[in-house]
């Protein structure tokens, strides 16, 4: 597994989540062209939820087709993605892949490696003249079944989205309440790890 900058790979696999295709009141070419990009690499995406902005007048079929014209295209299921077909979860080897929502179910939590998103992940790094909020991915381990595994939450591919800084504020989904994060550590973009323990809010 290695990380790409607001994405990850296994093997010949990509995986990306929260696009909000929609977000914004017109058809999002730059967002495409990103997405595009990142896809001619690889022979497959895997898009881990919420392909589309619900509420939001959707052009995500078109979006869809267009990533299929270029690589295998799989879609998990997220909270937004009313009427888009795709699995609630996806196992391949050691890794389970989930929006992070909902429960995927024991079959999922039990690999060795937990991928899920939703979260849209930030931490907020304070400066002498404020700070700076910065899109990051979460690697940790937690106890499940009476033995650990490791999980890595993606940040949101669509850098227009909101996000949760986790060092000031509990995130959205079920790990985040079923589990202590607070000894994971967070990943930017750029590869700096950062422990959030060291940036929480005292």
């Amino acid at each position: 597994m290695r990380l790409l900058n607001d994405a990850i790979s296994i093997g010949k696999k990509a995986i990306i989540a929260d696009l909000h295709f929609g977000l914004v009141p017109f058809y999002d070419r730059e967002l495409l062209e990103k997405v595009l990009k990142l896809a001619e690499k690889f022979q497959t995406l895997i898009i881990a939820g919420d392909v589309r902005h619900l509420g939001k007048k959707s052009y995500a079929r078109d979006f869809l087709d267009k990533i299929s014209s270029v690589a295998e295209l799989i879609v998990i299921r997220g909270n937004h993605d009313i009427g888009i077909n795709g699995f609630k979860a996806l196992r391949i080897g050691k890794f389970s892949i989930f929006h992070g929502h909902a429960m995927p179910g024991e079959e999922f939590m039990s690999s060795k490696v937990l991928i899920f998103a939703h979260a849209h992940p930030s931490v907020f790094i304070p400066s002498e003249v404020g700070g700076i909020k910065e899109r990051a991915f979460l690697s940790g381990e937690v106890e499940i079944f009476g033995e650990s595994r490791r999980v890595l939450v993606l940040p949101a591919f669509n850098e227009l989205c909101s996000s949760t800084a986790v060092n000031l504020e509990r995130p959205a989904g079920f790990m985040f309440r079923r589990f202590d994060y607070q000894s994971w550590e967070a990943i930017l973009p750029d590869g700096t790890v950062l422990s959030l323990k060291s940036i929480s809010k005292k």
